[in-house]
């Protein structure tokens, strides 16, 4: 009997003083969540709006002509050259309609949006953007995209001027199926490109000879322009980096002058490959895929079964579907704006 009224003893939970004091904390704890509202005008942020990196002196943002004017300049930042050029998701959400309008709600799931307006409310957004030379908002006040005035610049390459990211891709495509070396003002334009590359004095290393069309060994099916140096070594390049660093605005969503990708080859760029990636398909005029191919490969697709359009053509899940015959000034961002509409 006493060896069990010990294991009673021993297995009952020991009374506790602690609860009266954790419900005491959590009634203060829950008062000040039902007084947002009066704390919101006094509110402090640890940014300088429309600058990267934090500020070392927290400023406060007490009142309405404050918080608009803290809000036009971070809205403005993101909509910026500056941050579009490396800004991925911003890039990708303004792809997603021909009219390149974000969504204010999409604005507002940012950290220092949420720090200027804790109520997410779009209102103040739209019209704190009202009169701004960069960004614009929609007639309903639920959408943002910078102004299409400024989606497009003229560069200078070779002494030519090219308004677009279209006009240069479509300059250099034919200079592609060239053979032997390019001419000098097909040179001069190709150095000018070349420029814009990150890694441009890699590529040139002892100095430029000559400039050719070509391919590289590892993706024959692909053309690409190939530099001869002065020691007689080669060196060939992807354009398309080139066009992407001069309009990282104008550049396809999951490319980028700058930043390294993910893609599956062992090549680190982004916008056109380098050698042990897979280079973008409109490197060259032949828009063939690289040499890697799916899982399966052509056998495995057709064990799946094939799919058949109206007009009769047979097409393999999975396949890569070359489009040829473009109007002049195509790129890829064109044709799938075409793609979504048919």
């Amino acid at each position: 009997g006493q060896a069990l009224d010990k294991r009673r003893m021993s297995t009952e939970p020991e009374p506790t003083t602690e609860a009266p004091a954790a419900a005491a904390e959590a009634a203060p704890a829950a008062a000040p969540a039902a007084a947002p509202a009066a704390a919101a005008p006094a509110a402090a942020i640890s940014f300088v709006p429309g600058e990267a990196g934090k500020s070392d002196a927290p400023a406060a943002v007490d009142d309405d002509e404050k918080r608009a004017a803290a809000i036009k300049k971070q809205v403005e930042y993101y909509f910026s050259e500056a941050n579009l050029t490396n800004d991925k998701f911003m890039r990708t959400e303004m792809a997603k309609t021909s009219e390149k309008w974000v969504p204010i709600s999409v604005i507002m799931t940012f950290n220092r949006m949420k720090a200027l307006l804790p109520g997410a409310e779009h209102a103040p957004v739209a019209a704190a953007m009202a009169g701004s030379e960069v960004v614009e908002v929609s007639e309903d006040g639920e959408k943002l995209r910078r102004l299409p005035a400024l989606m497009k610049k003229t560069v200078t390459l070779g002494g030519k001027e090219f308004v677009g990211r279209a006009a240069v891709v479509a300059h250099a495509r034919p200079l592609l199926q060239k053979e032997g070396e390019l001419a000098e003002e097909e040179c001069s334009f190709i150095k000018d490109l070349l420029s814009h590359h990150a890694k441009a004095a890699e590529k040139i290393g002892a100095g430029i000879a000559s400039i050719k069309a070509g391919c590289n060994p590892k993706f024959p099916d692909t053309r690409c322009f190939v530099l001869v140096r002065a020691d007689g070594s080669e060196e060939d390049f992807s354009y398309l980096k080139c066009v992407d660093a001069l309009f990282p605005l104008e550049a396809p969503p999951g490319k980028g002058g700058k930043g390294k990708g993910k893609g599956k080859g062992k090549g680190k760029g982004k916008g056109g490959g380098e050698r042990g990636s897979k280079r973008g398909r409109d490197e060259g005029g032949a828009g063939e895929p690289s040499p890697k191919r799916g899982r399966g490969g052509a056998a495995e697709g057709a064990q799946k079964g094939s799919e058949t359009t109206e007009a009769g053509t047979s097409y393999e899940p999975g396949c890569i579907v070359a489009v040829k015959d473009l109007a002049e000034g195509s790129d890829i961002s064109s044709v799938k704006e075409k793609l979504n509409d048919a």
